[in-house]
């Protein structure tokens, strides 16, 4: 791979990158907060491969008008008068053939090393590796194929426990209640486990912010983790909106399916499911989104199927993916 064409590829790089940016589809790999940065990166490479291609472009037009030159200068050496007053004529210089096996071989330590970095005798390079091309791989299928984001599948392959140890803990005068011993907000005895239950076996609970509207809508995340600790029981009292797909029923049921979606911390690489289990026929196929209405089934989110809650459906009606298909 020349220059020119590396530099090629480092501006398509950098379009790509700009492109997916601009269109919206580089949340399906990674989360929104990234797009300045992928901006900026992919200007740069841009502005890169541009200024390469250029200096390159510029390098072969000089080094091609100093061969040019130097034709010239051997022509008008070869015609230049000859010892003795005569004028040499074509026929007076004899032709001169070197051959390039020749020249190859009988060359002096320096020409030798300089042909085999360069290239052989044949205008061979037997150092270049091919192995930069395969860049234009990953350009390709994100330019022709646009791989979506993750799915129903990946819930089956990814599926674990949905306890978390760690949230947002907010005060009893944010949520506008209290626990049981008349405290403020919080987790109460929490023995880092991430299960919704502590090491004597009660329920952990915390306060979250009251629930306000007609069907509000919450996170698929954030619905679970009220279902697990809310104190206040608030989605199991109040139907709420959440947006999800269609997919598989979680480990631990054995029929039903899921409405789930997917949570990153930092790119699609290190996405898990947030489920929530609803018992009978799925109304749409895996994989549709659907905007579904929901209340907590009491005590269904046990170790044994991962703290995936089942839910009362009231109502589900297809929608669009989101511009942002995973939660945070």
């Amino acid at each position: 791979m020349n220059t020119e064409t590396q530099s090629i590829v480092v501006a398509l790089l950098g379009g790509l990158l700009v492109s997916i940016t601009l269109s919206g589809r580089f949340t399906s790999y990674v989360k929104p907060g990234f797009a300045p940065l992928l901006l900026i990166g992919g200007g740069i490479l841009v502005a890169v491969g541009v200024g390469s291609l250029i200096l390159a472009i510029t390098a072969d037009v000089k080094a091609d008008r100093t061969r040019k030159l130097a034709a010239s200068a051997a022509v008008a050496e070869q015609a230049a008068p000859v010892a003795g007053g005569a004028e040499a004529t074509p026929t007076d210089v004899p032709p001169v053939h070197v051959d390039d096996h020749d020249a190859h071989a009988s060359g002096d330590a320096h020409a030798s090393g300089d042909a085999h970095a360069a290239g052989d005798a044949h205008g061979h390079d037997h150092s270049t590796s091919k192995a930069p091309w395969l860049i234009l791989v990953p350009v390709l299928v994100l330019l022709l194929v646009a791989p979506p984001a993750l799915g129903a599948d990946a819930v089956a392959r990814n599926a674990s426990s949905q306890g978390l140890a760690g949230y947002d803990v907010v005060s009893r005068e944010q949520s506008g209640s209290q626990d049981a011993s008349g405290g403020g907000g919080g987790y109460k005895f929490n023995d880092g486990s991430g299960s919704a239950t502590d090491s004597s076996g009660s329920r952990r609970t915390m306060h979250f912010p009251a629930l306000e509207g007609t069907n509000p809508s919450v996170t698929i995340k954030d619905f679970v983790l009220r279902a697990l600790y809310d104190a206040d029981n608030s989605v199991q009292d109040t139907p709420v909106t959440v947006t999800g797909f269609i997919a598989p029923a979680g480990e631990g049921y054995t029929d039903g399916y899921t409405i789930a979606r997917m949570v990153i911390s930092c790119c699609a690489a290190d996405a898990n499911p947030m489920q929530l289990h609803v018992a009978g026929d799925p109304p749409f196929p895996d994989n549709t989104w659907v905007d579904a209405v929901v209340t907590v089934v009491a005590d269904t989110a046990t170790l044994d199927n991962g703290y995936v809650p089942t839910v009362t459906l009231t109502t589900a009606t297809t929608v669009g993916q989101p511009d942002d298909p995973y939660e945070h």
